[in-house]
């Protein structure tokens, strides 16, 4: 086996590190082509909304009137939505938030219904606070989690995906190698593995060398909701002879392209927000073999 097979991390080191100094180039001669990273911060007239010590997320006044209306112990103040539920069990707040959900379902507030649940976790904390419906926490500005692949190749070159035409959010516009929610009592590296099998078709390996390359947390306004995600960073590094294949249906094709390209893309915001912002996390941590 040749030395590089033996050191998969030492081969993702070099090929992350040929395609950084290539983006630095890149972006020398290419202005802006940051500009789509950035995390934005909620429309000033939000207001937060707080679990007792525990930021929730944040919703608009009107958002704010109609929960208070269908969860028990939420209350609307002058700056804030309060749930006194501080001292209630993980499974008493899912429960609740559950039958909130489901009358707001049952009332026409509540689009994009996922039959997914998704599990909050505060700040610099394992343990979730709740879990609840997967559109519930874009509706309520509810922080999700998230996981992003990128795949490079030894020749500096990166795999992106344009996502299909029917995706409800950025449809057509091109993505990472795989991304997708982390759903409720998965691990991140599960997410990884399911979302590298079902949207790029592979299985994951050693000799993938895949290395966590930290988070980052973005934001954007949706559907007159505040949607904030917490994005966990991957890098991975494809065969030569390794070419992603969808199969799932939401991904229309995919593309190998080199640093300058990419950055060109993210200057003309043909990538996703968040495909942009893990692009720039997995190359701003350095690798150890």
């Amino acid at each position: 086996m040749a030395g590089s097979e033996s050191h998969p991390i030492k081969s993702l080191q070099d090929a992350v590190n040929g395609f950084r100094a290539a983006w630095a180039l890149a972006q020398r001669d290419t202005t802006g082509c940051g500009d789509s990273t950035s995390t934005r911060s909620p429309p000033p007239e939000f207001i937060p909304w707080l679990c007792g010590a525990t930021q929730l997320g944040y919703l608009s006044p009107a958002r704010a009137q109609l929960l208070a209306a269908h969860l028990p112990c939420c209350r609307v103040h002058a700056q804030s939505l309060d749930w006194d539920a501080g001292a209630w069990t993980a499974a008493e707040r899912s429960a609740a938030l559950h039958d909130a959900l489901h009358a707001l379902r049952a009332g026409g507030h509540l689009p994009g219904w996922r039959g997914e649940a998704f599990a909050f976790y505060p700040e610099g904390s394992d343990t979730a606070l709740f879990t609840a419906e997967r559109a519930g926490f874009y509706f309520l500005g509810l922080r999700s989690d998230a996981v992003h692949v990128n795949g490079f190749t030894a020749d500096a070159g990166m795999w992106i995906a344009r996502r299909s035409a029917s995706k409800a959010v950025d449809p057509g516009l091109l993505d990472n190698l795989c991304a997708g929610g982390v759903a409720a009592g998965e691990s991140l590296l599960a997410t990884v593995v399911r979302e590298l099998h079902e949207e790029a078709g592979i299985r994951l390996r050693p000799d993938h060398g895949l290395h966590a390359a930290g988070s980052v947390v973005v934001g954007r306004v949706r559907d007159g909701g505040w949607h904030a995600e917490r994005l966990h960073v991957y890098n991975l590094l494809l065969a030569a002879d390794e070419h992603p294949v969808n199969r799932d249906g939401e991904v229309q094709e995919f593309r190998l392209v080199d640093a300058a390209a990419v950055a060109q893309l993210v200057r003309a915001h043909e990538l996703t927000p968040d495909a942009a912002a893990a692009i720039v996390r997995g190359l701003g941590r350095p690798l150890r073999a």
